[in-house]
């Protein structure tokens, strides 16, 4: 098994020493001593020790599938000279195949969990996106951080082996007071290895990790141990509504894995609170007002139209649903959809609490009946049998347990949602 990027990050940096003006003579003050005239200057002996000021030290951090533009880092440098709140810089990340198409140029995440660039699908670098701004985070591939930031944030969550623990490790920074800039000047090509599974992810547990699965596991992870209290049963319900839909659009769309992905890479975080109470305690209060970051978040529904608009993306780039909008052109789900809703609105005085009753629809039994009458050997039907119990039973006994006991519940539902079909 592989170690974690941050795990490997944060071996180098606990290697590496923190250099000092004694290590760097350049920075110190010169002697005065002008080998050209062969005389002593007087006027450097004026001069502080470090004319320069204290020694600010950066850590570059590089994936081993991407490739930096030569100048890349001293455009990098260039912006964090010029702004000395500046204590994350990242590259603008192009595609290693197309070398005009744009990956990043900066990326923030949505309430969902989204991944959101704010870029079109296979948009093209014609620097239109040429500006130095505040960003809510930047990748790691390319990644320029202060060191006294990186050890003051404790690096890289390690919670996070791979994928999203650049957005988690920029949003604790922002959190803390430091300022986030992408350098569009500074241009890193990125091959994407593991997200499009052009290698293994065996870094997360003891096997090899579907990618969508560890993305989608660190999207719910990073959201609720980042996003502030108040807007936690929001998240949380957004986070579980969006996944139910998901599940069901790449179920109807035949990618049952993507499906199973979704589901794991949820309740896979969810099952485990205690890691997540540890990350926001360890997160403590943020330094800076939620209203401050807001900005930086995609607007509401943004999300949703960029899903609508790209026509041609696939199922396997991460978090996109370009199979619904293939679905919806067909009559079928159309049909099926417009009459759930009828029966939905026709129905709604029942799903609020109401009985179905009438006919020969005898009141329905309480969950333990429908489970005696499934297991029971003897059925006293007419002058009693021993014969297998109806196999609807058993669905309608497990629907009932799901809806905490309620038949009439499930009973009104079936009916509801048979009206479609």
């Amino acid at each position: 098994r592989r170690s974690g990027f941050g795990t490997a990050v944060d071996e180098a940096v606990r290697s590496a020493a923190v250099l000092t003006p004694d290590d760097l003579p350049y920075l110190k003050r010169p002697s005065g001593w002008d080998p050209a005239t062969r005389t002593w200057r007087d006027d450097a002996y004026d001069m502080p020790e470090l004319p320069h000021g204290e020694p600010v030290q950066w850590l570059w951090l590089l994936h081993d599938d991407c490739a930096p533009e030569p100048d890349a880092l001293a455009e990098l440098l260039r912006v964090a000279d010029s702004d000395p709140h500046a204590a994350i810089v990242g590259p603008k990340l192009r595609s290693w195949y197309d070398r005009r198409q744009l990956l990043e140029v900066g990326v923030s995440i949505a309430r969902s969990g989204r991944r959101w660039t704010g870029l079109e699908r296979r948009e093209q670098d014609q620097g239109q996106h040429d500006q130095v701004r505040t960003v809510l985070s930047v990748s790691t591939a390319g990644m320029l951080i202060r060191r006294d930031v990186w050890d003051e944030l404790g690096g890289i969550d390690p919670r996070l082996p791979l994928m999203r623990d650049d957005v988690d490790l920029c949003w604790r920074a922002q959190a803390a007071g430091h300022r986030v800039l992408v350098a569009p000047e500074a241009v890193l090509r990125h091959a994407e290895a593991a997200a499009r599974e052009r290698r293994p992810v065996d870094c997360v547990g003891r096997s090899v990790a579907n990618p969508h699965r560890v993305d989608k596991a660190g999207a719910v992870y990073t959201l609720l141990a980042n996003s502030r209290g108040a807007a936690l049963p929001y998240v949380m319900a957004r986070l579980v509504i969006g996944t139910l839909l998901r599940t069901l659009a790449y179920l109807v769309g035949k990618v049952p894995g993507q499906a199973l992905d979704e589901l794991a890479g949820l309740f896979g975080t969810l099952l485990r609170p205690g890691r997540i109470l540890a990350a926001r305690k360890q997160r403590g209060k943020p330094a800076v007002e939620a209203s401050e970051l807001r900005p930086l978040f995609p607007p509401p529904g943004a999300t949703v139209r960029a899903t609508v608009e790209q026509d041609d993306a696939d199922y396997l780039e991460i978090e996109q649903f370009a199979r619904l909008k293939r679905i919806a052109r067909r009559p079928a789900p159309v049909l099926f959809a417009a009459l759930l809703l009828i029966s939905l609105i026709a129905c709604r005085a029942l799903i609020g609490g109401g009985s179905l009753s009438g006919g020969a629809l005898l009141p329905a039994p309480d969950v333990s009946a429908l489970w005696s009458s499934h297991l029971d050997g003897w059925h006293p039907v007419g002058t009693g049998n021993t014969g297998t119990a109806p196999p609807y039973l058993a669905i309608l006994a497990t629907l009932s347990t799901i809806f905490l006991g309620s038949t009439g519940f499930t009973l009104t539902l079936l009916l509801v949602c048979s009206v479609p079909l």
